[in-house]
């Protein structure tokens, strides 16, 4: 504006200096009138100028306004998902279609990375052609692989800006022309310790490098996925520790046979069903005769192996619904659920004592055992899990005291 009034004051300023002959040949009235209007069309286009650039910026202002709303309604979606436990693919997918509205050109993926196989799963890529996610869904990588793998390799951003002509996609390079898929570029997603979790790949259909705009973007993205990957990480974790310590607590830790918890209510189960149903089971307790001595000469580590091989033998004498249980160092109790008379539990004992007596082999050791077995019979013998147990704990005493079994032990 201050150089418009310059410039009218040096037009004004001109005039006036005209020698006096031509100011009189001139008509002073219509000069004056031109520098009048000329000076108010350059005092408009100046103040059009001015009002054009103030309305841009305030439109790139309420742009970036509306990017910065539309981007934290997904970020906050997502993060209603990652708190509500969605599963890990939908949480993907929602920010993968976020980045994706907010700049149409890009088209997304996100590959979760499997150390254990060194392979990529595809977690997520709604914009990309089936054919093109097949082949990268379980895909080995290396460093040299396109750029997602060297970003999962390295943990550093990798960008290919012609895929066409960078030697990593040679073995990628017909699906991308065929996905229209020009450039691309690679974002680790790294948890704290900067291990990569997964990689959040990027494509756009012509040459050419993100700006800075778009790394940002893709940036904030990445540490999202990381928070849903973490979570879903740890919540697995946990899951898997409770589900080892319940295991743990309710089996026996040499043999892996349920222990006497388990056995107690499984026992409770059975005789609650036989009672609706006014069908008959069974309990044998079990326990080796002579292995002490296997302990005492030749030490725990025989003892063990040799507990490991009763319990598989045990294991092969009953069906699968029944239940073998380890309940002391070397006794054990077999739960025989819904038998149809007391000869099917003589067969099972039978069997069981020939199946234990044949040769064991421990180590270099040949160790030839025995047992004792006492059984008792639900209703006959008992009406709950004591009276059975007690019985047939009975039982299984008199029979040891009254068949004792040799031991012989071969080097």
């Amino acid at each position: 504006m201050n150089k418009v009034r310059k410039l009218s004051t040096l037009l004004v300023a001109g005039i006036t200096s005209l020698p006096t002959h031509a100011m009189a040949a001139a008509d002073y009235g219509w000069v004056y009138i031109g520098v009048g209007v000329l000076s108010g069309l350059l005092l408009f286009a100046a103040a059009a100028l001015h009002t054009y650039r103030v309305n841009r910026k305030l439109h790139n202002m309420v742009r970036l306004m509306r990017s910065v709303d539309v981007q934290q309604r997904n970020h906050n979606l997502v993060l209603a998902q990652i708190a509500a436990d969605d599963p890990l693919n939908e949480i993907m997918t929602s920010l993968v279609q976020g980045v994706e509205n907010l700049n149409p050109e890009l088209r997304c993926s996100i590959l979760l990375v499997d150390h254990e196989h060194q392979c990529f799963h595809l977690a997520a890529a709604p914009s990309l052609p089936g054919f093109y996610c097949d082949a990268i869904d379980g895909l080995a990588f290396d460093g040299t692989l396109a750029a997602f793998g060297e970003a999962a390799v390295t943990g550093q951003r990798a960008i290919t800006t012609d895929i066409q002509t960078h030697p990593n996609w040679s073995g990628f390079r017909e699906l991308a022309a065929q996905a229209n898929l020009v450039s691309c570029w690679a974002e680790p997603i790294t948890n704290h310790n900067q291990q990569v979790l997964g990689v959040f790949v990027i494509y756009k259909n012509r040459i050419g490098a993100p700006d800075a705009e778009e790394i940002k973007l893709i940036d904030e993205s990445a540490y999202l996925a990381e928070i849903a990957i973490e979570r879903k990480l740890s919540l697995e974790a946990l899951r898997k520790s409770e589900e080892l310590h319940r295991i743990m607590a309710q089996h026996d830790n040499l043999t892996g046979l349920p222990n006497r918890a388990l056995f107690d209510d499984r026992l409770q189960q059975a005789l609650s069903y036989c009672k609706r149903h006014e069908r008959v089971l069974a309990v044998m307790l079990l326990d080796l005769d002579k292995f002490k001595p296997v302990n005492d000469r030749h030490g725990h580590a025989i003892g063990d192996e040799l507990l490991k091989q009763v319990a598989q033998r045990l294991l092969s004498c009953v069906r699968s619904s029944d239940t073998v249980a380890r309940i002391g160092g070397d006794e054990f109790v077999i739960l025989l659920h819904q038998i149809d008379d007391t000869a099917h539990a003589a067969i099972v004992s039978d069997k069981i004592q020939q199946t234990l007596g044949s040769l064991f082999f421990v180590g270099d050791q040949r160790v030839q055992i025995g047992c004792s077995i006492g059984t008792a019979f639900y209703p006959q013998d008992g009406k709950d899990a004591h009276e059975l147990t007690q019985i047939a704990d009975q039982r299984m005493y008199q029979q040891k005291h009254q068949n004792p079994i040799s031991l012989f032990v071969r080097g």
